[in-house]
């Protein structure tokens, strides 16, 4: 078997994994993904694809302080009615390893719901 990775692309993976309209921001609308062959599951690196700017303007995002051990899923609802933003979160934060969980009192800068439109249709824009 061959390790090497197949790309897809979002209107690819949309087709096989049949992602209905309303989810729009799934990660896989918006990055193109990998599978190895003969493997079950898609990746993708974040990382390597967003960039954000180092002087981001303060009025665009909140700033949150985390309690207790939250895993990123209950950030993401806690402030945007959803768990699927987690990601966002991360990469504005430069977090880069997920599986760790904050500490409690991490400062986190949280995008307001303005902000993750435009954050989105720029990602869109670069992939």
């Amino acid at each position: 078997m061959s390790t090497e990775a197949i790309k897809y692309n979002k209107y690819e993976v949309e087709l096989l994994l049949k992602l209905s309209k309303n989810q729009e921001f799934k990660l896989e609308r918006i990055f193109d993904v990998y599978k190895q062959q003969g493997s079950k599951h898609f990746y993708y690196n974040l990382f390597n694809t967003i960039k954000f700017p180092e002087n981001i303007d303060s009025s665009a995002f909140d700033t949150y302080y985390t309690v207790s051990e939250e895993p990123w899923t209950v950030i993401s609802y806690k402030h945007f009615g959803r768990i699927d933003l987690w990601w966002l979160i991360a990469c504005i934060n430069k977090i880069k390893n997920t599986f760790i969980l904050p500490e409690p009192g991490t400062r986190l800068l949280i995008p307001t719901g303005q902000m993750i439109r435009i954050i989105i249709d720029e990602i869109k824009l670069k992939i």
